[in-house]
């Protein structure tokens, strides 16, 4: 009895210290997650995931402001940063005989307080400044209306935004004042911010938001009279060509402007936060081809095919510059992806929104 006392005693041991040892083993190995806090999906319905904020990936004020250029407006060595820090600079080109001009001066025209932004940038492209250095006359240059000197705005090369093909959709906005020189015959069509490289097929860059032509009964001067805008997005089989006439801009007038294009193709432009143009488009992005192309500020391209009369400047594969822009820029963003006017910089910057 006494020997199978002690051999049961012992068996005890051991199951007792095999047991102790798999709770430790257990507690050792345990990778498992934390149980969830709330109620799991039901059967083929997705948990929805929080909206992100559309990202911005360029992000200039065109401002006298220290923070916001590098060199000097005085000798046209002026560069605008990108604030984004994603690297996509802004510099100074000239067009023609533009490196003779004065071009850029700084607009402090500005109501504090209607608007947050004090300044803007000043191009002054204007055909009478043109005339004084171009040795081509009107008649020579007869489908364009005469000369093409000035300055204007490009991204640097390199810049990231310039092989971006905004796969997610894409808002770009500015906020710009038109000059009552505007000339009909020298800058209709200028681009206030467009996108270098024409299409061929469709002589057009890929995107482009521009001014057009106006009623120049007495004068061929903008003066007094409004125009409208015109939005162009292009690819080598789509084309998108707007001339929005509901909404007549005048010289002198501050304005925002707010284009989109979804994801899934819906365009949408907003001038002064109203509804101008809603359509939707068989685009996927926006056609960026050529990462040596860069974005540009103040400048209409076409390609010279069919006008070797006005190709006084080179017509080379980003498009021979045909128009520049006379007016006031004062910021521009880029977005990706689309967003809504009350995430735009009509809600942040228009103090007095109409």
């Amino acid at each position: 009895m006494e020997k199978n006392a002690k051999r049961l005693a012992l068996t005890l041991a051991v199951i007792i210290a095999a047991i102790v040892a798999l709770v430790l083993i257990s507690g050792c190995n345990d990778q498992s997650e934390p149980l969830p806090t709330e109620e799991p999906a039901a059967e083929g319905e997705k948990t929805p995931e929080p909206a992100e904020p559309v990202k911005v990936l360029a992000h200039w004020k065109l401002q006298d402001n220290k923070d916001y250029y590098t060199g000097s407006i005085d000798d046209d060595t002026i560069g605008f940063k990108d604030l984004t820090g994603n690297g996509n600079d802004l510099i100074a080109k000239a067009a023609g005989n533009g490196d003779q001009l004065d071009i850029f001066s700084w607009d402090k025209d500005i109501s504090s307080a209607s608007y947050k932004f004090g300044s803007a940038l000043k191009l002054n492209n204007t055909k009478a400044l043109a005339a004084s250095v171009d040795p081509y006359k009107a008649a020579e240059t007869e489908y364009t209306g005469g000369y093409t000197s000035g300055k204007y705005l490009e991204t640097v090369k390199g810049a990231p935004i310039n092989s971006y093909g905004f796969k997610n959709g894409v808002s770009i906005e500015l906020i710009f004042k038109l000059s009552e020189d505007l000339d009909l015959d020298y800058n209709r069509y200028a681009g206030i911010f467009s996108r270098q490289g024409v299409i061929e097929d469709q002589n057009e860059p890929p995107f482009s938001i521009a001014i057009t032509e106006w009623d120049a009964s007495e004068t061929s001067k903008l003066g007094t009279t409004p125009t409208w805008l015109q939005l162009l997005i292009m690819d080598d089989v789509s084309r998108l060509n707007t001339e929005m006439d509901e909404i007549l801009i005048k010289a002198g007038e501050w304005h925002h402007v707010l284009v989109t294009l979804s994801e899934m193709g819906k365009v949408l432009v907003y001038l002064d936060g109203q509804k101008l143009f809603e359509s939707w488009t068989a685009f996927e992005g926006i056609f960026c081809s050529d990462p040596n192309f860069s974005w540009e500020v103040g400048v209409g391209r076409k390609s010279g095919t069919g006008h070797e009369s006005d190709s006084k400047n080179e017509n080379v594969a980003e498009g021979m510059i045909r128009r520049l822009f006379a007016g006031s820029v004062a910021e521009i963003k880029v977005h990706d992806g689309d967003i809504t006017v009350e995430e735009s910089l009509y809600a942040t910057e228009f103090v007095n929104s109409k």
